[in-house]
Parts: C-alpha cells; structure tokens; sequence
C-alpha cells in the first residue's frame, strides 16, 4: 500500500467517531442521489407502459415533468452534501494542521499533503458509497412498495373515472441509472474534499505549525469582557465565543438552515396543495355522480376568424331525459340532471347593460373600459322536474329563459360573487362564431343568494343562462343521486350509460366520448391519495437530508468542544464551577440554534409565501402559514443543538483538569 493511502488509513482508524460521521454523510448523500435516480427510471417505465416508449404526442412535456424536479433535487442533495462532506475534511484538515507542518519541515510536498487528504476521501468513498447505493436501492423499494399500496385504490378510483388506466411503480434496476449514481456521488463527494485539500496544501510550514494554519483571521471578531460576577457571565461569554467562533460554525448553521428552510417549504406546499383540494371539491350534497362527455375540438372560423368549438357526438335533451327518467326507476330514487354548454354563444351588452361591479373587474383585465362589451355565455339545461321547480323559484312560466345572474373571479385569493347584468336588461342578443345572431328575451332572474348550490359550480362564463331543452345539444350532462343502494345504482347506472353510448372496449380518443359513473368523494379521494404520496416521499426526503445537516452539526459542535478542553479547563481551574460551564455551553447551543433560526424561518416562510401568492393568483384559497410545523421546528432544533453540546461537555468532564491544560 502506498506511504501515504496508509498514512490516511491509520488517521481514519485513529478519529473513528469523526470516520463514523463522514462516513454515513457520504453513505446518506449516495443514497438520495440513488433514489432520486432510480425513482426516475421507474417513473419513466411506469409512463413508458401506458405512453409509450416515445411517451406519445406530448413526449417532451412529460420528460420535462420526469427530469426537472430530479435535477433540482439531485443539485440541493449535491449542494447540501459539498457543505458537509467539505466541513468534515476541513475540521480533520485543521486538526492535523501542526502534523501538516512537521510533514512540510522534514520534505513533504504541497501535493503529497494534498495527496494525503484525498486519500482519506477515496477509502471512505470505497466503504461509504456502496453501502450509500444499496441504502438507496433499499429506500427506493420500501418507497415503491408504500406507493403502489395506495395505487391500488388509486386505480380502483380513476378507473372508474378514467377507463383503460393502470398507475404502478416496479422497482427497475438499470445498469445506466447505477453508472450515473455512482458517478454522481464519487464526483460529490471528490469536489467536497478538494476544497480543505487545496487549502492545507497551500499553508507554509510555519503557519502550520504557529496557529494550526489560520492565516485568515478576518473572520473572527476580538471582543473585550469585563468579568463580573455579580452579572450574568455565563451569558456574556457565551456571546463572544459565539461571535469569535462563527467563522468554525458557518458550514453547520448553513447546513441547519437549509434543512430548516426545506421542512418550512415542505409544510407550506402540502397547506397548499389542502386548500385546492378544498377548493376544487364542493359538496352538492349528491353521493353519486354519472356523466357523459363528448370529445372537442377548438378551431378558428373562416370567415369571422373566432374561436369554436365542434363536438363529434354531443347529447341532445331528449336522449338526457330519458337517461334521466330510466335512473329515477331504480327504487324510486331522486335524480338531478344537467347539462352545460360553455362556447356556442357570446353575448354582445352595452356598458350600461352590465354592473357597476362588472365594469370594473372588466377595466381590471383589459385596461381600458369599451363602449360594447362581449361576455362568453354558459346555457344550461336541466331535467324536466327541477326545470320546472326553477321555473317556479324564478316567478316565470315553464319554458322560459332564467338568467343566473351571478359571476364568481378571483380578486387576489379571495372567492367573489358580483351581479354580472343590471336587472333593467329583459334581452340579450347572442351571437355564434359565424356571426348569426340571436335575440333572447330573460323571462326570470335569480341573484347569488337565491341560486341553488347544485348551479353555482363551476361559474366560469359570465352569462350564465338555464334554458328550455327542447331542441337543444351539449357536450356535457351530469346526473347526480343519493342513492339508498350506492352500489347497486352505480352498476345499474353503468349498465344504463353504455346502453345509450357503447364503447366498445375503445377509450375517450377513439370513441369520441365517454361515460362514468363514480362515488361524488372519489375525486377528494384521489387528491387525499395524491397529497398523501407526495407529502410522504417529500418528508422522506427533506428528512433524510435534513440528516446530512444534523451529521454536520454534529460533527462541527463536537469538534469545538474538544478543540477548546484547554480553554474550559482554564476556566475551571481560576473558580468558573462545572455548572457555570454548562450555562455557558447551554446558551452558546441556543445562540447557535437561534442564528440557524433567522436563517431558515424567514426562508422557507418567504418561500411558502411566494408559493401561496402565485397559487391564490389561479386559485382563490384559504391559506395560512404552517405555525405548527414552524413551531415543531424550533424546539427539535434548539434541542439538536443542545443536545450535541450536552453530549460532547460531558465527555470532558472525565478528563483531568491539570493534565488538559499541560496538553
């Protein structure tokens, strides 16, 4: 073995607990970057089976959603492990200095002493990588496990929904996704060594042997104190070493608040991801949801150069009713029936026929006010029965054209509901894509208070009319129940659909159409499964790295109480007691702590915040910062610190005062 692989070797057999704690930095950094590796070669078979091996039409996009978040996680794991990895070199590198310098005093070179640091980085990259990679395989295969058990009835859901559908991960071990973990680690974890290596090598012999090789003092800050033991001392010099030492803690207080800032974030995105769910999902106070849904296609007029939409089999009334009678059958059960068009018409109003309150959210989105303005308009159709009781609501005859005369905009994250059109205005003149126009007179109106909760949702045309059905086609029409029998409705109801629109064994592309009969909570149960996955992989993650900075911490917190035994023995010997020691020791842990604290809090709550305002521009949420997790937060790292410095002090405490300060 060369002199100096084994001069390396026996330094690491020396320092084991500092071995130790390299040793599972590097061995948990291979193993994220493994993971994160192997789950993209697994998501990428997954797609593969359904997509295609080209992924189909929109190959570039789901690629794009496949690497982009593994490349930024692979770069945080690389970026935090640098700082780690790099910190445990230097701190082995600084107390090695003086053996550096009577290295260099009896011939060694600048690149053997270089040599002698990257030596000790190749065998802990040949103990620590491999067991890294197998941990990463082993995590990678718990995760797809986790994740395929909630897949299970993840498909039992979307197929209902979505028919020919099939979501699950297989552990795929490739050859190529082993090379570039391999290689990414090694390449890690040779740059984090390279840093303190180049740094040693650099420093003279003198300087080695003078001060351990600090030539730069410029990061520490010399403070007087006045001692006074009738103040609090302990305090006072808890400040200034923490002041003086804050150069040695900068790579632990980076490391923690990253880590910090991460849980913060990762809090944050999973309140947010809660409050679209709860936006998304309302309650119609149905528990039985089937619908129909012909295929679209958006194309440009020729002549009038608008926008229109063309359906290859749009359902007509008739048909809707009869459906809608033929599910009443079973056991007498009560079914509301409806149905939308959203892109036929656009009514042409002058400004005085639209609201003030119109007016102005329109000004707000063009920037300017026009003299004739043109709102898309939504028609509605209802089933025979509830037609008629709106009808009724609305004071107007049967036949006649109620105007839901409520527009639901999001001002800024906030959910508001405006009158749309003045109640003055008794007609509107529609107008189609070709140009040919129509002239409708409003036989009833009904203001947001009075609309039933089943005809709010979604409220995205501003013009939203419910209209006679006779002779009238739409894409879409939805019948909703509360069946006593949920089962045995939902497989009549099935049976039903596909004796009106048979697919034969075609999916929605094919077929032109499709038709589902689903529970009204799948959805909120696909979004809780969803939220669920990716909150567990993300804590998994942030966890495992937030590991990396706690090694870290540890390891620095460590090394400066035994850098300082002298210092503390000193101190004991002029009349400080044990007591005052661990004051002192205490408070610089929680300053510490503190200073990570700064760091990371306003961080990951700038971050969430930022998230949640760009979130609240698409969706009006509710949101609220994760307190609870903030909170959680600051007493684990108050106690980590704490923690690492009670556990390194009492380890002094056996060592003998005398010969301490001799040494």
């Amino acid at each position: 073995m060369n002199i100096l692989c084994s001069f390396a070797f026996s330094q690491l057999k020396r320092k084991r607990s500092r071995t130790v704690i390299t040793a599972s930095a590097i061995a948990l950094s291979a193993a994220l970057l493994t993971a994160v590796v192997n789950f993209v070669a697994s998501g990428n078979a997954m797609l593969a089976g359904f997509l295609g091996e080209d992924y189909g039409l929109y190959g570039g996009a789901y690629m794009m959603m496949l690497l982009v978040p593994a490349v930024f996680l692979a770069a945080l794991i690389a970026a935090m492990s640098v700082i780690v990895i790099s910190n445990a070199f230097r701190m082995s590198a600084n107390e090695r200095m003086a053996q550096f310098g009577t290295l260099k005093c009896v011939g060694a070179t600048k690149k053997q002493i270089y040599k002698t640091i990257m030596y000790e980085c190749i065998l802990l990259c040949i103990a620590a990588i491999p067991s890294g990679i197998l941990l990463g395989y082993g995590l990678s295969f718990i995760g797809i496990g986790v994740a395929n058990l909630y897949m299970d009835e993840l498909n039992v859901l979307v197929r209902s929904m979505m028919k020919r559908v099939n979501f699950s991960l297989s552990f795929v071990f490739s050859p190529a996704a082993l090379l570039i973990s391999v290689i990414i680690s090694l390449g890690t974890v040779l740059f984090a060594a390279m840093l303190p290596a180049r740094k040693a090598m650099r420093i003279s012999a003198l300087d080695c042997m003078r001060n351990g090789g600090e030539t730069d003092t410029s990061g520490y800050k010399r403070t007087k104190i006045t001692v006074d033991a009738g103040k609090n001392i302990e305090f006072r010099m808890a400040r200034k070493n923490v002041s003086s030492n804050r150069k040695r803690m900068h790579s632990a207080v980076t490391a923690f608040s990253i880590s910090i800032m991460l849980f913060i974030t990762m809090s944050g995105l999973q309140e947010i991801a809660e409050g679209i769910q709860n936006y998304i999902y309302r309650d119609q106070g149905y528990t039985v949801i089937a619908d129909y849904t012909a295929k679209f296609k958006n194309t440009i007029h020729p002549k009038t150069g608008r926008r229109q939409q063309k359906c290859a089999y749009p359902i007509d009334a008739q048909t809707a009713e009869e459906i809608t009678q033929k599910l009443t059958e079973y056991d007498e059960t009560d079914v509301y029936g409806n149905g939308q068009d959203y892109a036929t018409y656009v009514a042409r109003l002058g400004s005085q026929e639209i609201t003030e309150e119109m007016r102005h959210v329109l000004t707000e989105g063009s920037g300017e006010e026009q003299p004739e303005i043109i709102l898309e308009v939504e028609r509605i159709i209802l089933d025979d029965r509830h037609y008629g009781e709106l009808c009724e609501q609305a004071g107007t005859a049967y036949g006649g054209v109620i105007l839901l005369n409520d527009y639901k905009y999001n001002d800024n994250g906030t959910e508001r509901h405006i009158a749309p059109v003045e109640m003055t205005t008794s007609t509107l003149k529609l107008e189609t894509a070709d140009g040919s126009q129509e002239e409708i007179t409003i036989d009833g109106v009904l203001e947001t208070s009075e609309i039933p909760g089943t005809l709010m949702y979604p409220n995205t045309n501003p013009i939203r009319l419910v209209v006679p059905s006779v002779g009238v086609s739409v894409r879409g029409y939805n019948w909703m129940a509360n069946p006593e029998d949920e089962e045995g409705f939902m497989a009549y109801a099935r049976d039903i659909l596909e004796s009106y629109f048979p697919q034969y064994g075609m999916d929605y592309d094919k077929a032109g159409y499709t038709s589902r009969v689903y529970g009204a909570q799948d959805f909120v149960k696909i979004m809780n499964i969803a939220i669920v996955l990716a909150a567990f992989f993300l804590y998994a993650f942030v966890f495992l790295l937030g590991l990396i900075g706690v090694l870290n911490v540890i390891s620095t917190v460590s090394f400066q109480i035994k850098l300082r035994a002298r210092e503390l023995a000193v101190l004991q010997s002029v009349g400080m007691t044990s007591g005052s020691i661990q004051k002192m020791l205490n408070i610089e842990s929680i300053l510490c702590a503190g200073k990570a604290l700064v760091v990371g809090l306003p961080s990951g709550m700038g971050i969430v915040a930022m998230m949640a305002y760009c979130v609240k521009r698409i969706f009006p949420i509710a949101f609220h910062m994760p307190w609870m997790a903030i909170l959680i937060t600051i007493v684990i790292s108050l106690f980590v610190m704490w923690g690492t410095v009670r556990i390194s002090a009492g380890a002094l405490k056996k060592q003998n005062i005398i010969e301490t300060i001799r040494i």
